[in-house]
């Protein structure tokens, strides 16, 4: 897992993670957990089941990576505003991204910090 600061190109990176053969997917950041939380349920179609918590996040995100065909790469982007306004909620999500991406060797996760 990867933490980069806000000057970072997105198009750029998107591009160089697809030119080594990942599908990329993006997740936008929110101001709250809820949001946040939504973010990731609606950009990665999670299942109607999915519980708006964290243990829920880890068991679809795991779900996801078992099935993916190839590598896959998660960018979190805009997390600066949940470090801010709720840095427990922030460590809670990106606690379960490391464990995803230390778990999964096609899994890589980038978070942008900005």
């Amino acid at each position: 897992m990867r933490v980069l600061n806000d000057r970072v190109d997105l198009d750029g990176l998107i591009a160089d993670a697809v030119e080594e053969g990942r599908q990329v997917q993006v997740v936008r950041g929110a101001a709250t957990k809820q949001a946040t939380l939504e973010a990731f349920s609606q950009e990665l179609n999670f299942p109607e089941w999915f519980g708006m918590n964290l243990d829920a996040l880890a068991d679809c995100l795991d779900t996801l990576a078992r099935e993916s065909d190839g590598n896959w790469e998660i960018v979190w982007d805009d997390a600066a505003a949940l470090r801010r306004l709720d840095p427990g909620a922030a460590t809670g999500i990106e606690s379960v991204l490391a464990d995803l991406d230390e778990t999964h060797a096609t899994v890589h996760v980038t978070i942008i910090d900005r």
